[in-house]
């Protein structure tokens, strides 16, 4: 109805009010002190849905910046104003990447022009927000990300492999903007975590069988993925790599009884 504050008058689709819930109840789960988040239509929705949702939880900073995405999906940031042991959160500085260039960044390739990239164009499909905080008087900086979704094929080839080339730049061009900031081989000491949706994978666990004749779990690992260079000669840490192999997993995928698998796509890629 219209009293209803997720309302949207110019008819996009909200999400089931029980999605909303389910959401919430996630990160009550977490109870996280920062979280980063992907797909937030605008400051308004993401401040109406603490409202209605978390309005206990102490989330009373959101850092938000409208990205390149045309759907209007935008990444964010929502932080309490003090760590669950009582240390100060305080925001320093935010500063959206949005408008970085293929040819700022030195970053357009042979593949990219076949997929029709041009040297003007904007890397990200959404964004790169850094965000500067001060936690407990030392620093930290999160690198907020969504790339580029893994999508149809096309001309034969899978989805993920024909997208592959965007979320490789895409992440070439979060390890330049860190490397900027602190200096080229001079990232180790410095306290930053790349948080987002990567959309893509460097191992997978494979699903056999069904509920009748059991369910058969296989680990696969993958030659490459599109963020290599994030993790390459131990730039950033996979936090979640510290799991076991069958504990990984974000995303529960399938295309029916023959293609199911489990995978990370969702990383807090830590610096050392």
């Amino acid at each position: 109805t219209n009293d209803d504050p997720f309302h949207n008058d110019e008819g996009t689709p909200a999400k089931p009010r029980q999605e909303m819930r389910q959401v919430a109840n996630v990160i009550r789960e977490m109870d996280a002190d920062v979280v980063a988040l992907q797909e937030v239509e605008s400051r308004g929705y993401l401040q109406q849905f603490i409202d209605t949702f978390l309005y206990d939880m102490g989330y009373n900073h959101i850092v938000h910046f409208e990205g390149n995405d045309g759907r209007g999906i935008d990444v964010a940031v929502m932080t309490r104003s003090q760590t669950s042991d009582g240390q100060p959160i305080e925001f320093i500085k935010m500063q959206s990447h949005a408008g970085l260039t293929y040819g700022a960044a030195g970053l357009l390739d042979e593949d990219l022009k076949a997929m029709g990239e041009e040297v003007d164009d904007r890397i990200f499909r959404r964004d790169c927000l850094e965000i500067d905080f001060r936690i407990g008087g030392r620093p930290l900086t999160l690198f907020v990300c969504h790339f580029k979704s893994m999508g149809p094929g096309k001309n034969g080839v899978d989805g993920r492999d024909y997208t592959m080339p965007v979320r490789r730049a895409e992440a070439k061009a979060v390890r330049h903007i860190i490397e900027q900031k602190f200096g080229k081989g001079k990232t180790d000491n410095k306290r930053w975590v790349i948080c987002g949706d990567l959309n893509d994978y460097r191992s997978r666990v494979i699903v056999e069988g069904d509920r009748y004749s059991g369910y058969r779990f296989k680990p696969v690992h993958e030659g490459n993925s599109g963020f290599d260079s994030l993790v390459a000669n131990g730039f950033s840490e996979n936090l979640v790599e510290r799991r076991d192999e069958m504990d990984r997993w974000t995303l529960y995928h399938s295309r029916g009884p023959e293609e199911q698998h489990l995978c990370q796509l969702d990383y807090l890629l830590a610096s050392p």
